[in-house]
């Protein structure tokens, strides 16, 4: 993940659009299955021509979330408003969208054209509007010629984008992605990855989509939405997210984390053992135990003396960067760091090495002790 999130989060990356006019206003939604809460209160408002990533791991309600604003699933109390109507009870077919799943769901008994013609048809629209309509769907997801193709004869991949323009064609408001890309395999998920979020870009549709996978919400997201048991940990940029995660479970969920058992002390200061580290401003008590997060690229290593020393135990070479597993030696407690190839001579890394160990004050954030683990 590591060379993907640096690049990706670098100073010239694309602007990240600004907020307009509220497309979907989401308002204390909460969904009960018996006992078990799966939404609780969730308030969330998605802009106009914004791509959103819900992202969390499974069982977090990132998908009962997309399938309550389908209305797929019934939410038990909260409202829903879309372009200032309200679409909290209104049935699945009377709402203003258009969805992909991760199954595709393609009638595999209808060609190509007619897959993506059937909302058109469902709507009754003449012959000349479908035809001029899903010909110029197939040219915006590079399938003309597949028109009368049947889905078993198309690859995963192929199949994906003929889903995304019957999803699309009847030019819906909002685009609801459920993990589209979770079925296919890395090289084709990269790909088809950018095609989509350029697409969307190019069309202006406000978007939604599921994820477990860090890696494509950081990529595609203009905003991501962090979700946990049910709630929301943090809604921010792909930058913000990686950079100034709220919580310790965003901290740990999105990218490499290292985790350092120490003690709290003043407003931005604690302790590793005996060695006082720098971080950023927090607000624990004195004395209080914690957990200071670091990301293994900010952790700097020397072969200068330090107050802060650790053993290499470890070294995997990883292209661009090595990632070096320290033993500190007076915490008793492993570190990585994440070492520029082109740095690593500089160090002349070898196992059983003692180097110094610098932690950064504002790459380094304090949380409550156990609370990554969540």
């Amino acid at each position: 993940m590591h060379t993907t999130m640096t690049s990706l989060l670098a100073a010239d990356s694309p602007a990240v659009m600004t907020p307009t006019t509220p497309h979907l206003s989401i308002d204390a939604v909460t969904k009960q299955f018996g006992n078990f809460t799966a939404l609780d209160g969730i308030s969330l408002t998605i802009n106009e021509g914004e791509f959103v990533c819900f992202l969390g791991p499974s069982g977090c309600g990132k998908t009962t979330l997309l399938r309550t604003i389908a209305g797929l699933t019934q939410q038990t109390s909260g409202t829903l408003i879309q372009r200032d109507k309200d679409i909290s009870r209104l049935p699945t077919q009377a709402r203003d969208f258009g969805i992909v799943f991760q199954s595709y769901a393609l009638f595999p008994n209808l060609t190509v054209f007619n897959n993506i013609a059937y909302g058109l048809r469902n709507r009754r629209d003449d012959r000349a509007r479908i035809d001029t309509r899903v010909a110029e769907l197939l040219t915006l997801v590079n399938l003309t010629g597949s028109e009368n193709k049947y889905p078993a004869a198309l690859s995963g991949g192929q199949q994906q984008r003929v889903a995304l323009a019957r999803a699309l064609a009847t030019e819906p408001g909002l685009l609801l992605l459920d993990e589209p890309l979770s079925a296919l395999d890395a090289r084709v998920r990269g790909h088809l990855r950018s095609q989509i979020k350029a697409l969307q870009a190019r069309l202006g549709v406000t978007t939604i989509m599921v994820t477990h996978d860090q890696e494509e919400a950081l990529t595609m997201a203009d905003r991501i939405v962090v979700m946990n048991h049910g709630v929301i940990e943090q809604v921010g940029t792909p930058a913000e997210i990686y950079h100034q995660p709220a919580s310790a479970f965003v901290a740990s969920f999105i990218g490499s984390m290292n985790f350092l058992e120490v003690t709290a002390q003043g407003n931005n200061r604690a302790l590793l053992g005996t060695t006082p580290c720098a971080c950023l401003p927090h607000t624990l008590e004195l004395g209080q135990a914690a957990q200071l997060a670091i990301r293994p690229e900010a952790v700097a290593l020397s072969r200068e003396t330090g107050a802060l020393k650790g053993e290499v135990v470890g070294i995997e070479f990883l292209g661009p960067f090595q990632r070096v597993t320290l033993r500190l030696t007076e915490a008793d407690q492993t570190l990585i760091a994440d070492v520029p190839s082109r740095d690593s001579s500089d160090l002349d890394l070898f196992v059983g090495q003692m180097l110094s160990i610098h932690l950064p004050a504002e790459a380094a954030r304090l949380y409550p002790a156990g609370s990554s683990q969540q």
